[in-house]
């Protein structure tokens, strides 16, 4: 009987152990497979052409942020109109498009937010365009400035390898608004730190009346904009930049 008992025991540790190494190996592939499609996913976003990419719209604002206000007018409620017509024009063209919101709402509270309830909610937007494996992502914005007089679109970037997304949507805004802006460095949350190429487009002056009045009454020009310049980018994008990150 106890020979017997022994085998039972030594039986049960090989099958443990065997479960174990079959774990471990499990393991180990589910790694090797998630490096692999990590380094595909990176490889992507600097592979030529906009067919087959998946864009992160972020409509800034929304909810209980309204952001800026003229009259009644809502910053959040321009950049969703936005956001909606460029991805239209992306998805007509092969792009898959993920929004960081919905309609008013989506990630926003329905109150007023402390500054840190707001980096808060930014951070999740950035996590959304993470969690969908987006290869650029846009955070869609409505300037605002105490002199009426100021107007135009501003494209501003973080990291460098976003300089040239950037340049190319301000090359097209510019058109757009008749003027000679430069592209911005800045440190906006939203935008600071994604593996992505990442970009914050304010997109003219709510302030501004000839601004506002384009930005509302012919969004659809202000999108094709936008949409030329993502375009332009990604059309020059070169094999080298494969390996440049």
């Amino acid at each position: 009987m106890k020979w017997v008992n022994r085998v039972n025991i030594i039986t049960i540790f090989m099958r443990i152990g065997l479960l174990a190494v079959l774990f471990l190996v499990a393991a180990g592939l589910f790694k090797v497979s998630d490096y692999f499609e990590e380094k595909r996913w990176r490889e992507e976003m600097f592979s030529p052409g906009l067919k087959g990419k998946t864009v992160i719209i972020d409509p800034g604002h929304g909810g209980a942020d309204p952001g800026a206000v003229a009259g009644a007018l809502k910053e959040s409620e321009i950049n969703m109109d936005l956001a909606l017509a460029l991805q239209k024009k992306l998805e007509r063209n092969g792009v898959k498009v993920k929004l960081t919101r919905q309609g008013d709402r989506g990630l926003v509270p329905d109150r007023r937010m402390s500054y840190f309830e707001q980096w808060v909610i930014l951070e999740k937007r950035k996590g959304f365009a993470l969690d969908q494996r987006g290869h650029l992502m846009i955070s869609i914005h409505t300037n605002s400035n105490k002199d009426p007089r100021a107007s135009g679109g501003i494209v501003f970037y973080y990291d460098d390898f976003s300089r040239e997304l950037a340049e190319s949507i301000q090359k097209r805004l510019n058109q757009l608004h008749k003027k000679e802006k430069q592209v911005e460095h800045g440190s906006f949350t939203i935008i600071r730190g994604n593996p992505m190429p990442s970009v914050l487009v304010e997109t003219g002056f709510i302030s501004n009346k000839y601004d506002r009045d384009m930005l509302i009454s012919q969004k659809e020009l202000v999108a094709r904009a936008i949409f030329e310049g993502l375009q332009d980018y990604a059309r020059n994008l070169k094999p080298r930049e494969l390996t440049g990150r």
